[in-house]
């Protein structure tokens, strides 16, 4: 009858068999180290966010008059943009380079038109749906 995996009756011997049954150590010590990860990152985000306003607390003390600007600190502390338009640099592209060829090969072939032949034909797809 029901053998999908969204099966409420599955779904409720999975879960029993990850509190009770065999795989409850193995869930047990995947929760422990996920906590620990866990700890650890808030742990450091908490000393980082405690140097900061240490080092803002000592640049306060030195120019009390100095106000802060937006878009002086935005600009410091943001990385120019890089740009995620057009191609990347493929794994084959990098070893045609190193061989010393062109990373893209040029088309040689003509439609019937005298124009560069399309790389994909156009029209039915070949796989079926």
């Amino acid at each position: 009858m029901a053998k999908s995996t969204r099966s409420k009756v599955k779904r409720s011997f999975r879960a029993k068999k990850r509190d009770e049954g065999v795989y409850a150590a193995t869930e047990a010590a995947r929760l422990q180290r996920l906590n620990s990860k866990l700890t650890a990152k808030i742990d450091e985000d908490e000393e980082l966010a405690e140097l900061v306003e240490g080092d803002a607390a000592q640049d306060d003390s030195t120019a009390p008059d100095a106000m802060e600007l937006d878009d002086s600190v935005k600009s410091s502390t943001n990385p120019s943009r890089v740009s995620t338009h057009g191609p990347r640099n493929s794994r084959r592209e990098e070893w045609r380079k190193s061989k010393g060829m062109m990373p893209v090969p040029k088309s040689t072939r003509m439609n019937r038109q005298g124009l560069p032949a399309a790389r994909r034909k156009s029209g039915r797809p070949s796989r079926r749906r």
